[in-house]
């Protein structure tokens, strides 16, 4: 049952028994592979967290993703992304950030949220951002409504088309840095690729 199988996600998050950079490495260009997890934080190093809202989907667990504005400024700008940000000093933790976060930018509820857990944190070198993903599970369907500042679009996937191996496709990516191939999911025809999709592969990895 989907209930029992969101109690096993739930317990291998608390554990800590997560795969990690091996989960993550599936999702990185060839290009950066020998070396990306040699980057570390530094002194200038900014905290953040995201939030990915599991919800049952038949047999099945669904999960909004949002599209950054093409007009925001930074290096993901016009990318794909959870919704999440900056700790604030107020915050308590990377818990409250994703909820706080998700509050501003898709108007989420997080009444009825419940907290699944943190997966492993990942170290974004391209913004300097340290990021802490929160796992949270609601029962149905959130009714989300972006931000327009930030957050051009909500579109929703799953975990079983994400598991698909035809939705990792590949594909050339030009930064100002850059131009590079690298995996990517596909999602409704958007690319989801970089962190996000490092995510996306921890998580599915430790779902049954």
């Amino acid at each position: 049952m989907l209930a029992e199988k969101v109690e096993r996600l739930a317990k291998r998050i608390a554990n800590g028994n997560l795969p990690g950079k091996e989960a993550q490495i599936r999702m990185v260009s060839d290009r950066f592979k020998d070396r990306y997890f040699d980057l570390q934080p530094n002194a200038y190093t900014r905290e953040g967290a995201v939030l990915i809202l599991l919800y049952p989907e038949n047999d099945t667990l669904g999960l909004p993703l949002i599209l950054r504005p093409s007009t925001e400024k930074g290096v993901h700008s016009g990318q794909v992304a959870f919704p999440g940000g900056r700790k604030d000093e107020t915050d308590k933790d990377f818990i409250q950030t994703a909820l706080r976060e998700a509050k501003e930018e898709v108007n989420l509820d997080s009444s009825q949220v419940r907290i699944l857990g943190q997966i492993s944190p990942l170290f974004v070198f391209a913004s300097n951002f340290m990021v802490y993903p929160t796992v949270a599970f609601t029962e149905k369907k959130p009714i989300l409504q972006p931000n327009p500042q930030e957050v051009a679009e909500i579109f929703f996937t799953n975990i079983d088309k994400l598991k698909n191996p035809a939705t990792i496709k590949r594909t050339i990516i030009s930064t100002p840095q850059y131009t590079f191939e690298t995996p990517y999911f596909d999602v409704a025809g958007k690319v989801v690729w970089g962190a996000t999709a490092m995510i996306l592969s921890e998580l599915i990895s430790i779902w049954e």
